[in-house]
C-alpha cells in the first residue's frame, strides 16, 4: 500500500502508485492520460520529465488516485511546493508538508499499536469468510449473541465460541453486557495482499452455495461480451466508483442486516 504521506514530491508519489497496480501499471499512464483528457506526450513530460501538473489537472488527479479529502489537500501541497517559483514560498509550503505529515505518522503508529493485527492474525481471520461473517453480525442488534450467531451461520455454538475468543482477545469484537458489537480493530488489505485473493476466494465459495437456493433478496449475474478497448477501460475505471458510492451509503446508515456483495470483471 503505498502512503501518500511518505513522499515528499507528488511525482514520486504517482510514479510508486502506479508500479503498485496490477501487471505493475503497464498501460496504467495511458489510462491517467484518458481520465484526465490530455495526451500520453505530456503524461510522460510531467511524471517523467521537468514538467509540472496544472492544479486544476491535479485537483482531477486526486480522484482518478481514490484520495481522502485530507490526502487530497496533502497531495495539492507537494504540487504547489513543485511549482513554486521563489525559495520563501517553498520554505513556507514545506514546513506545511511537514506538519501534515507529522500529524499523519502519530496517528499511524496509533493504529498500528492498538488496533491491528499482525501476518498470523491475518491469515487466521481469512482462513475462512466465517470470521468476517460473524464479526459484521456482532453489528445487528437482532443477531448479535452467541446463540444467535449460531442459529444464523447454522454452526455449532462451540465453534462460534472459539472464533469469538480470538476476536475478542483482537478487538474485532467486544462484548457488552450480553450483547456482542463490532470492535475497534482496523482492518485493511490492498489489492496485493495474498489474504485479499483468499479472502476473495472465500466469499465467492460462498456465493457459489447461495445460488442454490436463491430468493427475491438474491441477485447473481455474469455477463460475457465483445466491446471496445475504449469502452472497456471506461468500464474499468467506472466500477471503483461504483463501489465508493455504495460504500458512501453503507457506512452512515445504521447495522439492520447484512448483504455480501461480488463483481468479476476481467478480459478472457
Amino acid at each position: 500500500m503505498v502512503k501518500i504521506y511518505h513522499f515528499n514530491a507528488y511525482k514520486e508519489y504517482v510514479n510508486s502508485w502506479i508500479e503498485q497496480q496490477p501487471n505493475k501499471g503497464h498501460g496504467e499512464y495511458r489510462r491517467l492520460a484518458l481520465a484526465l483528457n490530455i495526451s500520453t506526450t505530456m503524461i510522460s513530460q510531467i511524471f517523467k520529465g521537468d514538467k509540472d501538473i496544472s492544479m486544476e489537472l491535479a485537483c482531477e488527479l486526486t480522484e482518478y488516485l481514490h484520495l481522502s479529502d485530507d490526502e487530497s489537500d496533502f497531495f495539492l501541497l507537494l504540487v504547489e511546493h513543485s511549482k513554486a517559483g521563489s525559495y520563501k514560498l517553498k520554505a513556507r509550503i514545506q514546513r506545511q508538508i511537514k506538519d501534515r505529515q507529522e500529524k499523519a505518522k502519530k496517528l499511524e503508529n496509533r493504529l498500528k499499536k492498538e488496533q491491528s493485527l499482525d501476518d498470523h492474525e491475518k491469515a487466521l481471520y481469512y482462513s475462512t469468510w466465517i470470521y468476517p461473517a460473524i464479526r459484521i453480525l456482532s453489528d445487528i442488534p437482532e443477531v448479535n449473541t452467541v446463540d444467535e450467531i449460531s442459529s444464523r451461520l447454522q454452526i455449532p455454538k462451540n465453534q462460534i465460541i472459539r472464533i469469538l475468543d480470538f476476536m475478542i482477545e483482537k478487538k474485532l469484537v467486544v462484548e457488552r453486557g450480553a450483547k456482542l458489537h463490532m470492535g475497534p480493530t482496523h482492518l485493511y488489505l490492498p489489492p496485493q495482499d495474498p489474504m485479499a485473493i483468499r479472502n476473495l476466494q472465500n466469499w465467492r465459495q460462498l456465493a457459489f452455495q447461495k445460488m442454490n437456493f436463491q430468493t427475491d433478496e438474491t441477485f447473481f449475474y455474469s455477463g460475457q461480451y465483445a466491446l471496445s478497448r475504449e469502452v472497456a477501460e471506461i468500464i474499468r475505471r467506472t466500477l471503483p466508483d461504483f463501489i465508493e458510492d455504495i460504500l458512501s451509503q453503507v457506512k452512515p446508515s445504521p447495522s439492520e442486516t447484512t448483504r455480501c456483495l461480488n463483481i468479476d470483471y476481467f478480459e478472457f
